[in-house]
Formats: structure tokens, sequence, C-alpha cells
């Protein structure tokens, strides 16, 4: 269980490695009420039957509690483009408390989910505000598809970004489902292969001389989930990592990706979107595997290889005519609700 008080956030994790854990990305850098999760008081719980351990965030007591996170995004959208397949988390905890067992991830291609699913070899263990105080609930075998009757994988995958990493499931989900893990079984028992995060639905709205004038019942089309494939290469890196842990190191950090060309913000020290896309972007550079993590060993390269800007950032956009529109007409819009 993953939780922080003061904005009421309840989500479900897991042990991916003794210190590490893996949940949605929205579960912590997602605006609830107007306001963010603080990341120095999320507290994961861990249970062992009657007992339990919890454990915060590594750092948590710095400034520099995000440097122990690794996300695929912590931008999301809720239309088109659909985040979901980048809703994904890695956390460094304060204490190693999974070093009792944690789940392997096995990353597996959706044609290959889907036939197991088939097979009922697919279900999800997740927490839910509406079943028994904080226990989990055990989602019976539920299908992984594509298609739909409502509509097809050739427009559904036009909505996501990354679309290649999204599972589309059935599996049994509700409040604080999120980051739960998406499980298979196997002759070793249980593995990973995704994490859930949202429900996909597509909302029709009437329009008359371009103006909404009703709404209709969203249609559910599908529950989210983000395929291991896209965080099983960071959490080694996460758990083996030197991270940054001061304003001087950051700085400096975001002083030679600034050099490169590659970091256009302010020398603030802190690892904001900005500074860990700009890693990313560094990371593609070398062919390095993508982890956006600020590390002792990322600063020294940079370091060692300093070189004086060559070109600078540039960014460009592209128009377009709005067609005509309709006296009236429906329409329809692809969204997403996470929980």
């Amino acid at each position: 269980m993953l939780y922080e008080q003061s904005t009421q956030t309840l989500c479900t994790a897991f042990c991916v490695a003794k210190g590490i854990i893996a949940t949605a990305a929205h579960c912590l850098f997602q605006p609830k009420n107007n306001l963010l999760p603080n990341l120095n008081d999320v507290t994961f719980r861990l249970s062992y039957g009657k007992f339990y351990q919890t454990s915060g965030i590594n750092g948590r007591h710095t400034p520099f509690v995000k440097n122990n996170i690794a996300v695929g995004t912590t931008s999301f959208n809720n239309e088109p483009p659909l985040s979901a397949p980048k809703d994904w988390a890695l956390i460094r905890l304060e204490r190693p408390i999974c070093r009792f067992g944690f789940l392997k991830v096995d990353p597996q291609p959706i044609p290959d989910l889907i036939e197991k699913s088939k097979q009922d070899k697919v279900f999800q263990v997740a927490y839910h505000w509406d079943y028994k105080h904080w226990q989990l609930a055990y989602s019976k075998p539920c299908a992984v598809n594509r298609d739909f009757d409502q509509i097809k994988w050739r427009f559904i995958k036009q909505h996501f970004i990354d679309n290649h990493e999204l599972v589309l499931h059935h599996c049994d989900t509700g409040g604080a489902s999120s980051g739960s893990p998406i499980l298979t079984d196997t002759a070793d028992g249980p593995v990973v292969v995704a994490i859930n995060v949202g429900t996909y639905t597509r909302t029709r709205i009437l329009l008359r001389e371009g103006r909404i004038i009703k709404r209709l019942k969203p249609d559910i089309i599908a529950n989210t989930g983000v395929n291991g494939t896209a965080f099983s290469g960071v959490i080694q890196s996460l758990e083996n990592a030197e991270l940054l842990a001061s304003s001087e190191d950051m700085v400096m950090l975001q002083t030679e990706l600034q050099s490169r060309g590659l970091y256009i913000g302010s020398l603030d020290g802190q690892l904001g979107r900005g500074t860990r896309n700009a890693i990313l972007r560094f990371e593609d550079s070398q062919g390095l595997p993508p982890t956006g993590l600020p590390t002792k060993t990322l600063l020294r390269k940079l370091s060692e290889e300093r070189v004086k800007p060559s070109h600078t950032l540039s960014t460009s956009t592209a128009r377009g005519t709005a067609e005509p529109r309709p006296t009236s007409t429906t329409r329809s819009r692809a969204t997403i609700s996470d929980f």
C-alpha cells in the first residue's frame, strides 16, 4: 500500500528488488484537489500476514527526494494523446523492507499476453476502496485485448503516446488499484507483466454551432496498464545508482547539460521535468539505457567529455487548418481516468 496523508492519496505498489518498489507515476506526481502529494510523506506499507513494515522514500528528509524516483512521465494527459503507457514509477526506499522477497518483472509481447489471458493465466492483486479494510483483492483471471466491440486497435493506438507499451485489460480495478501488478502464472510462480494505471473511456458529445450542448454517458472500453518492457530495464539501474544529493552537484549537472543544448531551464539544483528530460536526451544520444536519473556516474561522464556548445535547442510547431463545423453533430472523445 502506498499512501500520503495530506492529499489522501492511496495506491497499490509492489516490491521489484530489495529496496525498490513499482507503482503508477500519477500516484506521486498528479495533483489531487489542486495539491501535489508531499513526496517527503509518502509511505509504503508492506504486510506480512498480521505484521507489517513501513518505509518512506529514500532521501525524504532532504530536498533531493525526487532523485530517488525513476518515472516514465510526470505530465499526465487526460485527453489524446493519452499518457497511460508512460505512467510508471520506480521508487528507492529509505529502508530495504522488501528483503524477504520481491516479484520478478518478466516483460512479454502483447500477443503473448492476449494468448495467456485466453488460458486464464493473467490476473491482478490490488487494494480497493470498496473492498475489505486494507485487505488485498485478488482479480479472477482477466482478459487482455487490443480490439473491442466499441472500437478497434487501429483507432485506439492513435490516442496514446508510446502505444506499443499499452496493455488494455479487463481485470477488476477500482479506487486505490492504481500501481497494482498485473501478473501471469509460470512454472516458477507468478511474474509481473504490467502495471495497472487507469481506465480508457470514450465520451460522446453533441455539438451545435461549435458548442457542446450535451455530454452522453461515457463508454468504458478497457482498463489501462503499462507493459513491463517500459520499466524493467531501469530497476537494476536505480538499485545500484550513486545518486546526486547536493545542490552543488545538481547545479553542475544542469550546467553540463545546458552546455550541450540539452537543458534550457534555470540552474536551480532540482530534478524537475526539464532536467530529467535533458538526462534522457543525453542517455539516448550516447546509446545508454534511458533512466533519467541524476547519478554521480553521469556527472563524471559529462565533466570528462565536456564540449563547447555546438548548437542550440530549437523547437518547431505544426499548424493546420480547422475543418468547417456542422451545425449539429455528435463527436466522440477518448479520455483516460486515473484512480
